[in-house]
Parts: C-alpha cells; sequence; structure tokens
C-alpha cells in the first residue's frame, strides 16, 4: 500500500507540491484576480492593494462589512484578504452577491448592471429563462447562449454566488490563480 501512496502523490496539482518559497504570496494573487476580473480598474486595484498591504487595518475599517458575513475575528488573514476581493468587486460594480433562491427578475436585473456585462456587449433575453430554475440553471443557459463566456461565480463558503460574466479563456486563468491560493472560482453552474 505504502509504494501505492507514492504514485498517489505524484498525481498532486504542482501548486499543491511547490516549496512555499516558490509560490506567489496571497496578496499578490488576489492582485491578480481583481485586475483580471475589473480589467485593470484603477479604484478596483488601489483598493485591494490596501486590503492586501495591510489586512488588519482594512478589517478594522470595514468590520460592518465582516460582522455581516459572521467574521469577527481578524486571525484569518487570508479570509479578510479574500471577502475584501469580492467586497470590493461588488462595490465598484464587478461582481454581484446573489442569494442561492434568488428571483429572476432580481438574477437578471443584476447580472446585467455588471460592467463586465456591459463591456462584453452581453445579450440577456428573459425569454431564455424559466422563472421555477434557479441560479445555477439560468448561469448554465447564459453559458449555452454566449459564446465564449460564461457566468462565472468566486466560492466564499456561504449559500450564495458571487456572480460575474467573463470569457471562457479568462476563467481558466481565474481558476488557476484561485487554486494557486487555495480558492476556488468556477463557472456558476459548476457551483
Amino acid at each position: 500500500m505504502g509504494m501505492l501512496d507514492r504514485f498517489k502523490k505524484k498525481d498532486a496539482a504542482p501548486e499543491a507540491t511547490a516549496p512555499a518559497a516558490e509560490r506567489k504570496p496571497f496578496g499578490a494573487t488576489l492582485v491578480e484576480i481583481a485586475q483580471a476580473i475589473s480589467g485593470g480598474d484603477a479604484a478596483v486595484l488601489k483598493d485591494i492593494s490596501a486590503c492586501t498591504e495591510d489586512p488588519l487595518a482594512w478589517f478594522e475599517a470595514h468590520q460592518d462589512r465582516y460582522e455581516e458575513r459572521s467574521v469577527d475575528s481578524d486571525s484569518d488573514v487570508e479570509l479578510i484578504q479574500w471577502l475584501g476581493l469580492v467586497d470590493i468587486l461588488e462595490e465598484h460594480g464587478w461582481v454581484c452577491e446573489r442569494d442561492w433562491k434568488d428571483e429572476l427578475e432580481d438574477f437578471s436585473y443584476f447580472v446585467q448592471n455588471l460592467h463586465g456585462f456591459q463591456q462584453l456587449g452581453l445579450e440577456l433575453d428573459p425569454d431564455w429563462l424559466d422563472e421555477d430554475e434557479d441560479i445555477s440553471a439560468w448561469c448554465g443557459v447564459l453559458t449555452e447562449k454566449w459564446e465564449g463566456v460564461c457566468v462565472a461565480a468566486i466560492d466564499i463558503d456561504s449559500d450564495s454566488y458571487v456572480l460575474f460574466p467573463t470569457s471562457t479563456a479568462q476563467l481558466a486563468d481565474l481558476q488557476r490563480l484561485a487554486g494557486e491560493i487555495g480558492q476556488r472560482i468556477d463557472a456558476a453552474e459548476r457551483m
């Protein structure tokens, strides 16, 4: 059995086996993610830099946001930064956080008002979506309708979806970046 375990470990992702000294810092990866999702929005990059350079000060300054997410301690610096990324992107109109049981009308409204939706020139025909379905199903339909574009989601370990439209090529980069720091970004229909 020990010999088989040794072979199993070789199949691990390179990020997981790379020595810590070779890994990119968590904050630097968050900046890359923010840049990719926001298209380099200067206000987003300014805020994410402040969040990653001094996460404890960011936590103190935005404690009400963290309390809404039931984070009452500054002991998990990476969680502070990850949730900070989501809040920053939402505040600047690049992502929307929607409850898993969202109504179709609200889902459509918020997705259509994202900067990425407008920049990508996307269309959302209400007739495409069945109001009796859920966010996951709606996102799957949109991925089918939008060639080369999907609705992606940032995993924040809750029952809500943090949604944004992105090209499927960019989604692959975002998945890789998030995976490098032990986080998850994926197509919303797979969340």
